[in-house]
């Protein structure tokens, strides 16, 4: 993908370039212009040998039409934007999915429909940190909420921005006119990890678009598991979720390497191996004392023995 005024792959977009390039080109010909004659003037009336420079004072022609014609233009760019953003913010005309995305210092989290397929054993629906998925071809409403300050969902070539406000729920609509994937981030300075707020829309065929929920339903419902609750919960509500990222949850950090499919690696950084039970509870206690100088922290005396047992019966899971 290039740059969205040379590349929009949706309808939201594309009216979005359409303006701009309109705006540009207009730019460019009032620029033009205004310097040409800028120019003109000061090579044909500058003071020269037999020519003596003058003031000159009114020409009602000339004022009559860099009155009119700004003013003309300003009507017709405010009829053009006009058109358009109702067009953009019809988000409730023809929709066909609604998601939720909640902001939070520094990432989203995607909540899908409660229809039935996004539901999980448990009675809850899918959700999801990192990245969202939608059919290529659908006009899809995104929800906007924040728990904590102001951030703004932004993929420019899917469409244009929108802020996400605490205590309020905004809402934009985008739509992919193929499969790809686009980034996107949150485009108002949120904190210190404000460059790292960043957003995945993977569009699917829409006649695939069942089989991807389907895979995402059962990964969900396996990192969900009674069995494994417990740990689950140790791993969301600690430290370990403000460094690594597990798909299908809110856990979503950059600081260590992605855990989604942990219990399918050879090995442990590269110094465990293979990945099972006793090796994992070894790094977990005590990473450093295994390689030292990495970052992750020694969590025995932290964390209690169980807590521990939970969060490496958890992770096994993870394949």
């Amino acid at each position: 993908m290039g740059a969205w005024p040379l590349d929009p792959r949706g309808p939201v977009a594309a009216q979005i370039a359409f303006v701009y390039w309109i705006l540009f080109a207009c730019a460019v010909v009032v620029l033009a212009i205004v310097t040409g004659a800028l120019v003109y003037s000061g090579v044909k009336f500058r003071e020269r040998p037999g020519h003596v420079a003058k003031q000159f004072h009114g020409h009602n022609m000339l004022e009559f039409t860099w009155t009119i014609v700004p003013t003309l233009m300003v009507i017709s760019f405010t009829v053009l934007s006009w058109q358009k953003l109702d067009y953009i913010n019809a988000v409730d005309r023809d929709t066909g999915m609604t998601v939720k995305a909640i902001g939070q210092q520094w990432s989203w989290t995607f909540a899908y429909p409660q229809q039935d397929t996004f539901r999980l054993p448990d009675g809850s629906y899918l959700m999801a940190g990192e990245e969202l998925n939608i059919p290529a071809g659908m006009k899809v409403k995104v929800e906007l909420s924040a728990k904590d300050v102001i951030h703004s969902f932004w993929v420019p070539n899917l469409g244009g921005k929108k802020d996400a406000v605490p205590g309020h729920t905004t809402a934009l609509w985008i739509q992919a006119d193929r499969p790809g994937t686009y980034r996107g981030q949150c485009f108002e300075f949120c904190g210190d990890g404000h460059a790292d707020m960043l957003i995945t829309v993977v569009a699917h065929d829409q006649n695939e678009y069942a089989t991807w929920a389907k895979t995402a339903v059962d990964d969900a419902a396996r990192l969900r598991d009674p069995k494994t609750q417990a740990g689950r919960e140790a791993f969301l509500t600690g430290a370990c979720a403000g460094c690594h990222t597990v798909k299908g949850t809110t856990a979503a950090a950059k600081v260590g390497p992605e855990l989604t499919h942990v219990a399918s690696k050879r090995d442990i950084a590269g110094v465990l191996s293979p990945v099972n039970q006793e090796n994992l509870t070894k790094w977990v206690r005590n990473a450093p004392s295994i390689k030292p100088g990495i970052v992750m922290p020694k969590f025995e005396g932290v964390l209690t023995d169980q807590q521990i047992n939970d969060i490496v019966q958890w992770l096994l899971t993870l394949k």
